[in-house]
């Protein structure tokens, strides 16, 4: 195991804690835990809460390293989704889905792809004004097109 990995290890860690040290949910450890890829946790008597302690912590960073589980199978695990900032967020496009919508309503039949290009055009920076101001805006681009 490399010294990444030894950092981790903690005399005892939650399985959340843990999961997240694996770039795993909880439920995609919780699965992998039921298959027997990784060990079972260890319980706290007094409140029954699981736990893994340093040796169950580094079998299972060496599952996560080797891609052979604790049962001798092997596992292929997928590598962590980047964080593609790139991406709309689910705010503009719920922002859009409002624009394409309201526009419709006014009796221009619009698609989200358009009205996501037109709003680009406009705005390039994006827009923190208030809606009614761009919807005005984007009323005016697409009647000019027509």
């Amino acid at each position: 195991m490399n010294n990444k990995n030894m950092s981790n290890i903690k005399p005892i860690i939650s399985i959340g804690d843990l999961a997240k040290a694996l770039n795993h949910s909880r439920a995609r450890f919780y699965q992998l835990q039921k298959e027997m890829i990784y060990p079972p946790p260890l319980y706290d008597i007094r409140t029954k809460r699981p736990f893994y302690d340093a040796h169950l912590q580094q079998i299972c960073h060496e599952v996560r390293a080797s891609g052979i589980g604790w049962n001798g199978r092997y596992i292929l695990f997928y590598s962590p989704r980047k964080n593609n900032s790139d991406r709309p967020t689910r705010k503009s496009n719920s922002k859009n889905r409002e624009l394409v919508m309201t526009l419709n309503n006014m009796g221009l039949h619009v698609s989200h792809g358009e009205v996501a290009d037109a709003v680009k055009e406009l705005y390039p920076q994006g827009f923190n004004q208030d809606t009614g101001v761009v919807i005005r805006e984007l009323f005016r681009f697409f009647k000019q097109g027509m």
